[in-house]
């Protein structure tokens, strides 16, 4: 076994677990104010499951214990900058709100805290950003890239969410040398979310595209199944037909019907049909489907004189 394998398939069986997991939620939104419960319970196993697919080098994020509120609620605000100058081409504010901002929802859900990226750069649109530099409530793009967490609670549960928040976001500012696990966990949840990631037990991909691979075996079976009906290959149980509506003209095709009477076939008078399962032709009417170019259905007569289709 090499070197690490038991960590990756690990990680793998996560991401496949939170995958369902998401399929399940989205499955799940069909049915709004509904499964209250269940999508509580959802929503929870989700957070939890994203948590054990971030535990990266068997690092695992201890619940924050809070004790008693003591004191009036009051706002704490920090800071912290990020290392643009030491790495200029590196992609922090990506790391930072991961796919969709799940890893900045994520860091917000785990700490009580709110998580902002703020200054230069912080604006996906650099245009819009220089437009909006100088003007008001747009103050903090004079100021260098950094993270504003902010918390508002009693003043000793809020210290403990602050440096909780904090020492959680230098490690997202840490830039490590070699591969990215980080990076790596990020991209494979963003192709969950997107579904395109490919199921490690089934092999398939879990979103839109997997209903686009069976389209063409759908087509064949429809297609296959019309040929059959073409070349009388389809089976099934024979129909007796009883002689005794000796009268009853009955067109061998709805066609045929509507040329040579000029509108539809006759009704059957009810009285001739009482006490019968089926609709019955007599003897006389056998001649009118040997007029038929390309039949599909075989008619012979038994012992009886009884008429039996067959297909």
């Amino acid at each position: 076994m090499r070197m690490g394998e038991p960590h990756n398939n690990n990680t793998q069986s996560i991401a496949d677990y939170l995958a369902q997991l998401l399929k399940d939620k989205k499955a799940l939104a069909a049915f709004p104010n509904v499964f209250v419960h269940m999508e509580r319970l959802l929503d929870d196993e989700i957070s939890k499951v994203r948590s054990n697919l971030f535990q990266i080098n068997g690092y695992v994020k201890e619940p924050l214990i809070l004790p008693e509120g003591n004191g009036p609620p009051v706002i704490h605000t920090e800071k912290v900058y990020v290392p643009v100058k030491d790495h200029p081409e590196f992609n922090f504010v990506g790391r930072i709100l991961g796919p969709r901002g799940l890893t900045a929802k994520q860091l917000e859900q785990e700490t009580g805290c709110k998580v902002m990226v703020r200054g230069k750069g912080s604006m996906r649109d650099k245009k819009k950003e220089e437009q909006n530099r100088g003007k008001p409530n747009w103050e903090h793009l004079n100021d260098e890239l950094h993270v504003l967490i902010t918390v508002e609670d009693s003043d000793n549960r809020a210290k403990l969410k602050m440096e909780r928040a904090v020492e959680e976001v230098k490690k997202l500012l840490t830039v490590s040398e070699g591969e990215d696990e980080l990076k790596k966990r990020q991209l494979m949840e963003l192709a969950i979310i997107n579904g395109t990631y490919r199921d490690s037990s089934t092999g398939l991909e879990t979103g839109p595209r997997l209903a686009l691979t069976h389209t063409p075996t759908l087509q064949s079976v429809v297609a296959s199944q019309a040929a059959a009906i073409r070349q009388g290959a389809l089976g099934g149980a024979p129909l007796i037909l009883s002689p005794r509506l000796q009268g009853l003209q009955v067109p061998t095709t709805l066609s045929n019907g509507l040329i040579s009477s000029g509108g539809p076939p006759p009704l059957i008078n009810p009285n001739d049909t009482q006490q019968l399962l089926y609709a019955q032709y007599g003897l006389a009417d056998y001649s009118t489907y040997a007029g038929l170019t390309s039949p599909l259905i075989d008619y012979t007569t038994d012992n009886t004189g009884y008429l039996v289709v067959g297909m």
